[in-house]
């Protein structure tokens, strides 16, 4: 019964623990950096102070105190102290961005302050949860109890709560409380915690002689004999569990999209192993006591179930539904973890408490015991992430990451064995023989098992098509310190076309032609409006697009590159393609590994321009570079009348999702505006201060130099007009738009949730603003484009409207087909643009210049490369270029029905209505009576006088 209610208490204590423990680490991110480096070193802090208060049970004894009392008071303390830690931190970041920036130019002293600083603030509390479990195994309730059952349960009571609490704070508190309110209820979990054990002090009379008196509770100088091969397991254990949970999550992340849901669901299916396991130790305690014979079998059980939960993992069985962030997944997520973790995440549960009662029966004193071994363990959990990250992973890669881990863990039972060695019995021996024989013959299977498989699990949906036609492949595969890194490139006509990189299991970034308008429109967009720019910066590299885009600028001198992964810097030299040359080897390009918030908040250099490749919204971590606060940060590094563009990719979002994030760009900028070209990736740009107005020359600077100028038209932005037919809305139609909805901040991160979007309602939402008519009177009414807009190009005068219709036009026609043969002949007869004509042909600029320099090698030219040649002749209104293109595929016995259709109306188009009767004629037989036969027929002939063929 006493362990029981004492179990209860440590349930709650852990619900709260974990609850803080993951709001001072996201909050800490925010103001110390999310490098890879900033987050080791705030997790150092972390479990250095979990560290000291394990220090203090390990050579203190409690006096004049029951234990219980001094446990209320620690819950107490880390209630108190840990919503101040979560009320304070922003405030405190704010604070220190003064001496951030007057420490840039020297990091390791930056460094070397952050992690003092961080360290000092979450001192108290983690120290007070440190000593939480040691002080309560203390208390007189639990003097007739097994300690080993106690500290078993006890331990594992603990653990289970911090399940509750990894769930309930993601899965419920941040997204309906926020961080503050979410920090409340973890103090109201520990609260409850101390009363309930204050309470208990009243009801156990038998010890009520025990109160607090006016004295410190804890004395230093215990003296005992150290058992140090025990405390060396009690660390590596610690440290290859961490390292483990560290390799785990990155082999997840090839199968599981990284969200922040996704991320609880692992650590919540870790926890709970170790939390049953601590349950079955305690249960085990109270049936035998033999637990010197039972350490080296659990931990080669452990190596062994390392090998077979990788080795059967079911990573092709186990299917999570498509889309990146659907929430329906979790069944699929959780039976992946359980296959993969739980089993040694249960038996490490059991190993902890059977370490403990091990020391205990050299030490005596049960809260020291508990202390010192929780001390080596913590030691090396804090060392066990450090050591996978920044070595294993790197160095080693997945696999052999866990083949070293399981050897690991068979190098610790073979030092457990020679500690106990003389109380084995001879079957106990065989046991362990066997178990040995049996980690040799699975490493031995496991090294040539698997291998690339979950690489190739991540890359196969960018490789492979419907069909199973491969059509990418992987030219460079990385494992960094915190991710996954593969970039695949798909050829044209054994060519480069574009390129993909993924990041784990995303697709983060590409180099295609639909992401390369966006992208480069990042740059192109303030480059066109402050064409004096002399400063830029780029938050996120990606794949080098909007990075090259800004080296077009005619006036820019510096262009520093902020990105959290010197992975992705190394890849750049693994694209090839025309016109490509390396952004990083300009030497007005200045690289800087760091986390891009941190760069915002640290760096003291002011920006011209400010843009960025972001990663998608809902990515784990990503939630931060589109809040309020990171805005405002972008808003204070730019000069007067600089510019800031970012992106807001609708097609990812809920609409009011995407509402938010436009809430919290115009609550950071006054002066904000949303452009678009005929798709869902929207561009949000602010301006710092009313902005001017650009006159016309300056304006078609960007489309008179020959490298800007060809780069624009290939992206289908062939004339300056183009780019205010990209206007969507200006701040008064953001104000109207969100009037009734919160913006996206870093206290309320869950108002960018993990559900899927509705692509539909997106659909109807972008329209709304996409459609033309209400488009251009936006623009003409737009008192920003009023300010800011050349008077030479009025959009009365300069025949802006037809450019909103244009866009328009190529948006339904992506999202809801058209008919392509009408389309193709407005275009070709009311506009002299090229991309539109390429586009509803199914080509690219792109796609062309490849074409056309395979062509040239060749005559006549490839069969594959005709349709894009011919998109290229009537993109130049070559009629008869075009047309003697597809008599040469007709002669070769290779025209299809469409290509038919379109030769056929090139003749009448051509004036040649004899030659287009004399094809539609011998192909009567192939021709079916639809819809759109009947429309061509009738299109032709009363344009063109054509005869249509008898049926």
């Amino acid at each position: 019964m006493p362990v029981t209610i004492l179990s209860s208490i440590l349930f709650l204590s852990g619900i709260g623990a974990l609850i803080f423990e993951t709001l001072w680490l996201r909050l800490s991110g925010l103001a110390f950096g999310n490098s890879v480096w900033a987050a080791a070193l705030i997790l150092s802090s972390f479990m250095a102070g979990l560290a000291l208060g394990n220090a203090i049970a390990a050579s203190s004894r409690i006096r004049r105190w029951r234990p219980l009392h001094l446990y209320a008071l620690l819950e107490v303390l880390v209630a108190l102290l840990g919503c101040t830690i979560v009320f304070g931190l922003p405030v405190l970041g704010e604070l220190l961005r003064p001496v951030w920036q007057v420490l840039w130019n020297y990091q390791p002293a930056l460094l070397g302050l952050r992690f003092g600083i961080s360290f000092l603030i979450l001192l108290v509390p983690t120290t007070a949860m440190g000593l939480t479990l040691p002080v309560l195994i203390e208390d007189p309730m639990l003097r007739q109890t097994n300690f080993g059952r106690a500290i078993g349960f006890l331990y594992g009571s603990n653990t289970l709560g911090a399940v509750v609490g990894a769930v309930l704070g993601e899965g419920y508190l941040i997204g309906t409380f926020g961080l503050r309110g979410t920090s409340l209820a973890a103090a109201l979990a520990s609260c409850i915690a101390a009363a309930v054990a204050l309470l208990i002090t009243q009801i156990d009379r038998n010890t009520s002689a025990l109160v607090p008196e006016r004295t410190l509770p804890l004395r230093l100088g215990a003296r005992y004999r150290l058992p140090w091969r025990m405390l060396f397991i009690s660390f590596g254990t610690g440290c290859i569990l961490l390292s483990l949970e560290v390799i785990w999550f990155r082999f997840l992340r090839l199968y599981v999209v990284s969200t922040p849901t996704a991320f609880a669901i692992m650590l919540a299916v870790v926890l709970a192993g170790i939390g049953l396991g601590g349950i079955a130790a305690g249960m085990m305690f109270r049936r035998s006591a033999r637990s010197n014979q039972l350490l080296p079998i659990l931990l080669l059980l452990t190596a062994i179930a390392v090998l077979l939960s990788y080795f059967f993992f079911p990573g092709e069985a186990v299917k999570t539904p498509g889309g990146a962030f659907s929430l329906a997944s979790w069944p699929q997520i959780a039976l992946l973890c359980l296959a993969l973790m739980f089993p040694v995440s249960f038996l490490s549960g059991i190993l902890f408490p059977t370490l403990v009662a091990l020391v205990q029966a050299s030490v005596d004193d049960r809260m020291n015991s508990t202390g010192i071994t929780t001390l080596f363990n913590t030691a090396g959990a804090a060392a066990g992430p450090l050591i996978a990250s920044f070595t294993l992973l790197p160095n080693l890669g997945l696999q052999w990451s866990l083949v070293l881990c399981a050897v690991a863990y068979a190098v610790l039972a073979a030092l457990g064995s020679k500690q106990t060695a003389p109380s084995f019995k001879r079957p106990i021996k065989f046991v362990i023989a066997a178990l040995y024989a049996g980690v040799i013959l699975i490493v031995a299977i496991v090294s040539y098992h698997r291998g690339d498989t979950p690489f190739e699990h991540a890359s196969r949906p960018y490789e492979v098509d419907d069909q199973g036609r491969a059509f990418a492949y992987v030219v460079k595969k990385i494992e960094g310190t915190a991710d996954t890194y593969q970039l695949l490139r798909r050829d044209l006509f054994g060519e480069p076309y574009y390129y993909r990189l993924l990041t784990n299991a995303f697709s983060m970034s590409a180099t295609n032609p639909r992401n390369q308008r966006y992208m480069r429109l990042f740059a192109y967009l303030p480059l066109a409006l402050r064409p004096e720019s002399k400063d830029v910066l780029l938050i996120c590299y990606g794949c080098g697009v909007t990075a090259d885009a800004l080296l077009h600028g005619p006036n820019v001198r510096r262009m520093d590159i902020v990105d959290i992964s010197k992975e992705v810097f190394a890849l750049a030299d693994f694209y090839s393609g025309i016109n490509y040359s390396n952004p990083l080897r300009d030497r007005r390009v200045h690289p800087i590994v760091q986390d891009g918030r941190f760069f915002l908040q640290a760096s003291p250099r002011q920006y011209d321009i400010i843009s960025g490749e972001p990663p998608p919204p809902k990515v784990t971590g990503s939630v931060n570079l589109y809040t309020e606060e990171f805005f405002s940060l972008m808003n204070s590094r730019l000069k007067e009348g600089g510019i800031a563009t970012f992106w807001l990719p609708i097609n990812q979002l809920k609409v009011d999702e995407a509402k938010a994030i436009l809430r919290a760009f115009h609550n950071a900028f006054a002066n904000a505006s949303v452009w678009a070209s005929a798709d869902q990736e929207w561009i949000m740009m602010g301006i710092k201060g009313p902005g001017r107005r650009i006159e016309e020359e300056k304006l078609r600077q960007l489309w008179n130099d020959p490298a800007s100028g060809a780069d624009l038209r290939r992206i289908g932005i062939e004339v300056p007009q183009q780019l205010g037919a990209l206007f969507l809305m200006d701040g008064e139609e953001i104000d109207r738009m969100t009037h009734d909805v919160a913006p996206l901040t870093d206290l309320y991160p869950k108002r960018l949730t993990d559900e899927r979007w509705d692509d539909e309602a997106n659909h109807r939402f972008a329209l709304t603003y996409l459609e033309a008519p209400s488009a251009f009177q936006r623009f003409r009414w737009s008192p920003l484009i009023n300010r800011i807009w050349p008077e030479a190009l009025n959009p009365e005068t300069a025949g802006l409207e037809s450019f909103f219709n244009l866009r328009q036009s190529r948006y339904l026609s992506e999202m809801a087909g058209s008919n392509e043969l009408a389309e193709l002949d407005v275009y070709l007869r009311r506009s002299r643009l090229r991309i539109p004509v390429l586009e509803v042909l199914g080509s690219d600029g792109f796609r062309l210049s490849i074409a056309e320099r395979v062509a040239k090698k060749s005559q006549p030219p490839p069969l594959e490369t005709i349709p894009d040649l011919v998109a290229g002749a009537l993109a130049q209104r070559d009629f008869n270029g075009a047309i003697r293109l597809l008599e040469n595929e007709k002669d070769r016995g290779a025209l299809s029905l469409s290509d038919m259709f379109l030769l056929t109306y090139l003749y009448c188009l051509n004036g040649e209505v004899d030659k287009a009767e004399t094809l539609a004629a011998a192909n009567t037989a192939a021709i079916k009576k639809n819809s759109f036969a009947d429309w061509l027929w009738g299109k032709l002939e009363t344009e063109f006088g054509f005869h249509p063929p008898a049926n």
